[in-house]
């Protein structure tokens, strides 16, 4: 097949192309309301009597019947098709659309404006002749209906955010999204380790459920002799969403939201309410982890034993900010240097004081067994929990909740919240237990804790998030996670007295300073306090001729080896031409010698940075020995590698490589693609078997079946699926190139590309009697039936997507006649004779 590149259409095709349209157009600022007959004199053409624009006769006509459609209202489009009918009707178009009370509801528009329309005479169409700022129109060639309707007849009014009735449940399907990790250190002296490791999610969705098991698995090797191994599938649950209740229903063995009690891991059932589901300005704030590391670390992040994240990170400071709302309580950080030292610190996850609109409630309850991760302790009693809001106020919401267990353990809190508008907003509760700690009941302890919560949240430039906490609890305050420890047996457990956790990030313009705080602070009544906090500040500046030279100090508190100590760090950044920059930075933990490095980084090309780093602290320069380091990243439409390297001289050598990615597998097809966390919504696109159609970036790519995953889409948030209609492969057309969707939690959405391939000709369209066929007549693929062009004016035609071996059909009133293309294209020449066999 002959395929030729992407460019202009020559001035004869765009002259075929465009002379309907003049035709079309003329004719319709000469309209009346009522159709009227073209006046064919208009048109530049010998056989005027040998014309059929009967299609464009009327303004937006629909033939009067019952279509198959998908309904796009204000740029949202529904997740479903709809089948809806046309009626005849005594309008501009001869014809209108019929809609129904029941359906523009289901549109998402407010009740009480539905409640306002009539029906017209005789039928369930409502009249809305008295609403002209409500239209609707259809688009012929994609069968999609479009509604504007004025924002304040829509039921719900927030402000980027997209009602249920939009949301998207996706379609059944097979993920697994994983994270391969491999490390190897050569010391001078002594014996080389290494570490496989790896995480992630297997699920498999049906309907609006979805099914997820998450798999951690480590071994270390000593001189490449296995020493020790680890595995556990983590947790493995079903859940499903419930929109009509803003809420999600979950099973299996998992770990417990909570805003009130502490999280822990347990086997059974859960129903409760969605936050995602709801406006940003009633959703919780997502942890955000920052720290330094020395050297080319590994920073993993877990909670009850439970890998949450991992990757690799240079010398300095390093910040996680991709965690999602999803988890709740302490979170545990490990930095693991390239020479094995270890620190750790815990972060502080929050969620926003609890509110609800006035009127509303939210809830969240739970049952069933604590246990540990990836097992079950059977000896743990049955738990059941509960807790709700309930919008009492405008500005004032009411809060509370139970923790049971079948025997030992009784907890009950209740609190107010208020919302201070511009000032953020504000809570206070008190939570009782009690608590019997030995099987026999010997010894009871009841006691109180209470807590105050501020949060602030900006959503315009130069925006901070605040986060506040503080807890004080009596000294004969249980905990349920204190209780579970003492139950099995672990009196290691230290009873918390004091908890303050608190949160901020500021852009003071004045200064043009970026400033991040975070701070954690628990004191306990048997043991000492631990205090976490990570302190960052930023400046960008210019000097003479140099641009966006940028200025960091970072300050952080971490635990080694049972000692806590600070950690500085100070850089100064000078940006190069093309994304590349040179940086000097200096380093120091505790008491020990400063470290001073110089490094260069290129991101010039998006998908391919590296950096190349020089270290050493005043003994290596006296010795001749600094710290060699090295990192490479690709990005690619399958996934991500890092690698990075290291050579310490006469004390090591350490390399590292890193991958992850997903597997996305539906009836439609399957594809490799970039890393989606397992509970997060992804989107595939089939092109129609067509490989190379760059989708939303040249990181997704469709493969050889056609089939592209963009990952990581944000749950009930809408999405837009954009193809790279300037770089289609040689002879691709797209006609759908932008597609928006709004996906449930967890699913997988679809989107089918009008994708076709072939070939384009130039030529004259001739009748078995030497006749043309008459100007406006399309030509359509048999097969596909799908439109290649329109005549024009002595049948001349520009068809494209034309496919080998192919028969393109011709229909006007009631003649039909079939045209065979040749198998290549001829644009660049001459326009050819197409005969076209009358069909009988």
């Amino acid at each position: 097949m002959h395929k030729r590149k992407n460019r202009q259409p020559n001035k004869l095709s765009l002259l075929i192309k465009n002379v309907l349209r003049t035709v079309c157009y003329t004719a319709l600022f000469v309209s009346p309301v009522y159709a009227v007959e073209f006046n064919t004199d208009m048109i530049d053409a010998e056989d005027r009597s040998n014309i059929d624009i009967s299609q464009f006769e009327k303004k937006g006509y629909i033939s009067p019947g019952k279509y198959l459609v998908r309904v796009n209202v204000n740029k949202n489009m529904l997740p479903k098709a709809w089948t809806l009918e046309w009626i005849k009707a005594d309008t501009e178009s001869g014809s209108q659309l019929c809609l129904t009370k029941q359906a523009l509801a289901d549109f998402g528009l407010a009740p009480d404006f539905i409640a306002r329309l009539s029906d017209l005479k005789g039928m369930e169409c409502v009249d809305l002749s008295h609403t002209p700022e409500l239209s609707s129109s259809l688009d012929k060639s994609t069968m999609v209906v479009t509604l504007a309707v004025p924002q304040a007849w829509m039921k719900y009014q927030a402000k980027n955010w997209t009602p249920p009735e939009y949301w998207d449940e996706g379609i059944a399907g097979l993920i697994l999204d994983y994270n391969l990790y491999a490390s190897q250190y050569n010391p001078n002296d002594g014996d080389s380790t290494q570490n496989l490791s790896s995480y992630g999610t297997l699920g498999f969705n049906l309907g609006a459920w979805r099914l997820r098991s998450d798999y951690q698995y480590s071994q270390y090797f000593t001189n490449g002799h296995s020493t020790s191994h680890d595995s556990s599938l983590a947790r493995t649950y079903l859940y499903r969403p419930i929109p009509a209740l803003s809420s999600k229903f979950t099973m299996g063995q998992y770990d417990l939201s909570s805003d009130l009690y502490d999280t822990f891991h347990f086997t059974g059932a859960s129903l409760e309410s969605d936050d995602s589901m709801l406006p940003p300005d009633l959703q919780g704030y997502a942890p955000q982890v920052t720290g330094i590391a020395q050297t080319n670390a590994k920073v993993t992040v877990s909670q009850s034993g439970r890998v949450l994240y991992q990757t690799t990170v240079p010398p300095g400071p390093f910040t996680i900010s991709d965690l999602g709302q999803s988890f709740q309580g302490q979170l545990d950080v490990t930095v693991e240097e390239e020479d094995g030292r270890k620190s750790t610190f815990q972060v502080g996850s929050a969620t926003i004081p609890f509110l609800t609109r006035k009127g509303q409630v939210r809830y969240k309850t739970s049952t069933g067994k604590p246990t540990s991760v990836g097992h079950n302790d059977v000896n743990n009693p049955f738990f059941w929990t509960g807790e709700a809001s309930w919008g009492w106020l405008n500005d004032v919401s009411l809060y509370g909740g139970g923790m049971f267990t079948a025997d030992d353990y009784q907890a009950a809190t209740a609190g107010v919240g208020f919302n201070l508008n511009a000032f953020g907003s504000l809570s206070f509760d008190v939570t009782s237990a009690q608590a019997n700690l030995r099987q026999d009941n010997s010894n009871t302890q009841r006691g109180y804790s209470y807590r105050a919560n501020y949060a602030k949240r900006f959503e315009s430039t130069g925006s901070q998030v605040t986060f506040a906490g503080y807890r004080f609890s009596d000294k004969e305050y249980v905990s349920m996670s204190e209780y579970l420890s003492s139950r099995n047996g672990d009196d290691s457990t230290s009873n918390e007295k004091e908890s303050y956790v608190a949160s901020l990030s500021q852009y003071i313009d004045a200064l043009a300073l970026n400033a991040y705080i975070n701070i954690t602070r628990n004191t306990y009544w048997d043991s000492s306090s631990t205090t976490n906090y990570s302190l960052s500040l930023s400046h960008n500046f210019d000097i003479g001729d140099f641009k966006g030279i940028s200025a960091s100090l970072a300050i952080s508190r971490a635990r080694w080896d049972n000692d806590e100590e600070n950690q500085y760090y100070f850089s100064l950044s000078l940006p190069l031409q093309q994304n590349r920059n040179i940086t000097y930075s200096m380093q120091q933990t505790g008491g020990g010698d400063t470290s001073h490095m110089a490094s260069y980084y290129d991101s010039s090309d998006r998908n391919n940075t590296w950096n190349l780093s020089a270290s050493a602290t005043q003994d290596d320069i006296s010795n001749g020995e600094p710290s060699l380091r090295g990192n490479y990243q690709h990005y690619s439409p399958y996934g991500r590698l890092n690698l990075n390297g290291s050579v310490q001289p006469s004390q090591y050598r350490s390399i590292t490589a890193g991958w992850n990615g997903s597997f996305t597998a539906t009836r439609h097809g399957m594809a490799l693609h970039d890393y989606s966390p397992g509970d997060n919504a992804r989107m595939m696109v089939d092109a129609d078997g067509v490989s190379g159609v760059e989708v939303n970036s040249n990181r997704t790519v469709t493969n050889a079946m056609g089939i592209a995953v963009i990952p990581s889409l944000s749950n009930y948030t809408t999405a837009t699926v954009r193809v790279n209609a300037n770089n289609l492969p040689d002879g691709v057309d797209v006609d759908n190139s932008v597609i928006r969707t709004t996906l449930t939690q967890g699913a997988i959405g679809y989107a089918k590309l009008n994708a076709t391939t072939g070939y384009q000709i130039i030529g004259v369209i001739r009748r078995e009697d030497g006749r043309f066929p008459p100007l406006g007549v399309s030509v359509e693929d048999k097969a596909s039936g799908k439109e290649t062009g329109l005549v024009a004016e002595d049948g001349f035609v520009y068809l494209s997507g034309i496919q080998e071996n192919s028969t393109l059909r011709l229909k006007w009133g009631d003649q039909v006649c079939e045209v065979t293309p040749p198998n290549q294209s001829n644009i660049g020449s001459s326009a050819i004779i197409l005969p076209c066999k009358t069909v009988h």
